[in-house]
This record gives structure tokens, sequence and C-alpha cells, in this order.
């Protein structure tokens, strides 16, 4: 499988995100790891069902299958090389700091956004974009020693989606995108329930 493989035509939009990070784990496994334990490391069930709303948010924004499907899959594969990073022992000492703080800066993100959900007319976009880019820049700052320019394009690609004022009005206040939101939080709940932030 090339990296840049796309979704089969055939296959259903629902669970395609747990699909290919299937797929993304079961290549870097076979380079790294021996047991299917380790595997589920990478992405578990509830970050695959919070990726699918994800996608569907890409999707019903975007408006084409092949836009919300980079977005994703540049998502993943984010998400994959990183947690490989952190695996393989290969960040340094500032390094480490940095993803400390990018840890506790994307917790509070998430808790965040629980927060604008759980409390009528509290959302900010202008507060949510801004330490969803501090996140951004955070993450580009661990990375740069160790991923490609293709790789930090990839981070700019989702937080430039995800992040993006407009889309992020429409989550919270659009009723069409209510059950989206709802899903979303959910997840949301959970990994902070899990402590798997």
């Amino acid at each position: 499988m090339s990296s840049d493989e796309e979704f089969d035509e055939g296959e259903p939009v629902q669970g395609a995100s747990k699909s290919l990070a299937l797929r993304f784990q079961k290549k870097f496994a076979g380079m790294t790891m021996k047991s299917k334990e380790s595997i589920k490391n990478y992405i578990d069930d509830n970050t695959a069902e919070l990726l699918d709303n994800l996608y569907d948010l890409a999707l019903r924004e975007l408006g084409e299958k092949k836009a919300a499907k980079k977005v994703l899959k540049d998502l993943v594969k984010i998400v994959v090389k990183l947690a490989l990073l952190y695996q393989k022992s290969q960040f340094n000492q500032k390094e480490l700091v940095i993803g400390e703080k990018l840890r506790s800066k994307f917790k509070m993100t998430i808790l965040t956004m629980v927060s604008y959900f759980d409390v009528a007319f509290t959302f900010d976009a202008e507060f949510l974009c801004t330490i969803t880019e501090e996140c951004r820049q955070l993450l580009q700052n661990l990375i740069a020693r160790h991923l490609t320019d293709k790789s930090k394009g990839r981070v700019d690609n989702v937080f430039g989606f995800y992040g993006n004022g407009t889309v992020l009005t429409k989550l919270y206040n659009q009723p069409d995108y209510k059950d989206l939101l709802d899903n979303i939080v959910r997840c949301m709940r959970k990994m902070i329930a899990e402590n798997t932030l």
C-alpha cells in the first residue's frame, strides 16, 4: 500500500476512518511491532468513531469525498506518526517539554469544546481558533526535527480545516450540524473519562 492510497470507491462512508486507520496501523506495525495488542495503542475504537464524525464534518463542509478523505488521511497519518515517534523515544528533553505543553493545550481545547456544548450561548469562535492555532504551533515545533515538509503540510491542512472559525461556528450554531456536534462531544467526553488525552 502506498502512503497516498485512496479509499476504495465502493467502501461505505461509515467506518471509513477506522478502515484507513487500521491499514496505516498494519503498515507501520509490520515495521515496528510484533503483537496485535500493540496496534490498539495507536487508534482505539473511540478515536476511530471520533475520526468518522470528523470525516462526516469535512464531507458536509467541503462537499466532496476526495477533499474530505484528504483531510482525514492527513489527520490519521499525523496521529500514527506522532505515536510512533513517542513509542520509539525519538524526542529529546526539550521536545518532551513541548509535547507536554501540546498535550495540556489539546486537553484544554477538548474541555473548552465540551463546555461550549454544555453551556448555551458560550461558544466563542475567536478563542477556540486561538487555542487551536496554539496547538498547531506546538505540534509543528514538536515534529520539526523528525518529519518531512510534506508531513508538516499535513498538520497545517488538518488544523487549517478543523481550526477554521467558519467551520467551528457552523458546528456549534447551525441546527443541521447538531447531530455531528452531539457525536463529536460524546467521543470527547469518553476521551476525558478514560484519560486518553
